[in-house]
This record gives C-alpha cells, structure tokens and sequence, in this order.
C-alpha cells in the first residue's frame, strides 16, 4: 500500500514537472513538423516520416528518463519531505521503490502521447494505411527507458544531480556503442590491458544498442532473425538489468545515513 501510495503521489508530481511538459511539448511539435517532408516522394516521405518520429522520441524520452530519475531522491532530501515520510511506518525499500514506479508510469504517460501522435501522423501520411510495426520500436523505446531510469535512481542514491546527469548520459551515449566496444574488445593489434577494459565495458554497461529496432522497421528488406526471440530476450535483459539496479540501490540506500 505505501509503494502504491508513493508512486502515485510520484507520477503526479511529474506530471507537473515544467520541464517534462516542455519536452513532450517540443516532442508533438517536431513530429508535427514531418508535414514539411511533403516535397519528396511518398515513399522516401514515410521512410523520413518513420525515422524522425522514433528518433525524436527515443531522444525525448531519454531525457525525461534522466531528469526523473536523477532528482527524485535528492529532490526529497532537499525539501526535507523524506524524513517526514521514513518517520511513519514506510522502509526505505518501499519509498524508493514507490519513487520508481512513479517515474516509470509518467514516462509511459508521456511515452504514450508522443506515440500516438506520431502513429496517428505515419498512418495519415501513408494514406491511412496504419503502420502497426511501429508500436515494436515504441515498446523498445520503452524497455530502454526503463533501464535507464533504473540507471539513474541507482546513481542518485549516492551521487549528486549534477554528477548524476552527466554519469547517466555518459552511460547511456556508452550502451548504445556496444558494437564499438566490442569490435575493441576483440581487436587483435590493441594490449591486452585496453582489449580487457573494452571487455569489462562491453559487458558492465547496459547495452542500450540492444533496444534500436528503428532500421528493420523503416527498411523492410532488413529482416530480424527469429523476430519473437529477439524482443523476447531484450525485453527479458531490460527487467532482469533493472530489477538488479533496483536490488543494489535499495541496499545503498537503506544503508544511508540521513
């Protein structure tokens, strides 16, 4: 009950959040934008149109993503409204993770906006032909999402804001590297030292790569092999990633002293 109760009051206040609203705002506005893309032929157009509209949102949402996630504990520690709430029968455990599903639902809520209205916009401009392949990438979009606010409440049980943003961008501009990372690890002229530590990140950090299904489904000539297990395993890799993040940072957090 007092999980339900946090995240509940948690997605209300972010909902509020000036800077959510201008990001979904912006959000509808360059989808809307993709109108502009007429002069080219229609073909090229939904290409363009397909492309952009993930791309923006994949963007957008990660930075709401960031945002909640950094400043959800420090927020509350600052406004000193944590030790009213730790001082009623509430664990520490089930602020946090009621601080999580809080920020999880507003990133659906928005999520779910900027999607519609970019479905609504691809199967307008295919002559209303609805593009149902998208909602793939959209629930891609959102596992990444969910990672990476995991990410960043583990980060924020023990760092700052500031450092905080920086870190959990740095990781996931890192994750979505992977195949960088991994073509260094498996690089045969590099030194043994650099190849292990390109090793050690490959498989340390999230591997936000995993989550960009926007090129087969803008080109249907590139095919993903067996389709169910692809978004079987990486859907699986987000909640197992996440559930482990949450598990340390509940025990960071529970050994804080506040």
């Amino acid at each position: 009950m007092n999980i339900k109760v946090i995240a509940k009051t948690t997605f209300e206040d972010a909902l509020r959040k000036k800077i959510l609203n201008i990001f979904l705002i912006v959000t509808l506005a360059l989808i809307a934008f993709s109108v502009s893309f007429s002069f080219l032929t229609m073909r090229e157009e939904i290409t363009i149109i397909k492309s952009f509209g993930l791309g923006i949102i994949a963007i957008s949402g990660m930075f709401m993503a960031v945002i909640l996630g950094v400043y959800l504990i420090p927020t509350e520690v600052e406004n000193r409204t944590i030790f009213t709430l730790l001082a009623k029968p509430v664990h520490r455990y089930e602020f946090l993770l009621g601080k999580f599903l809080g920020a999880i639902m507003a990133i659906i809520a928005n999520l779910f906006l900027m999607s519609l209205a970019f479905f609504i916009m691809a199967t307008w401009r295919n002559h209303w032909v609805p593009e149902w392949q998208l909602w793939k990438g959209i629930l891609m979009i959102f596992f990444q999402l969910l990672l990476l606010t995991g990410v960043a409440i583990f980060f924020s049980t023990f760092l700052t804001p500031v450092v905080n943003f920086f870190l959990t961008t740095a990781v996931y501009i890192i994750g979505s590297l992977s195949e960088v990372t991994m073509s260094m690890a498996n690089k045969d002229t590099l030194n043994p030292v650099v190849k292990a530590f390109y090793w050690v990140i490959h498989y340390l950090i999230p591997n936000f790569a995993n989550f960009f299904t926007q090129n087969p489904l803008i080109h249907p000539n590139v095919v993903i092999r067996s389709e169910l297990q692809y978004y079987a395993q990486n859907i699986l890799y987000a909640i197992v990633y996440t559930s482990v993040l949450m598990i340390i940072a509940i025990l960071v957090f529970d050994r804080k002293d506040m």
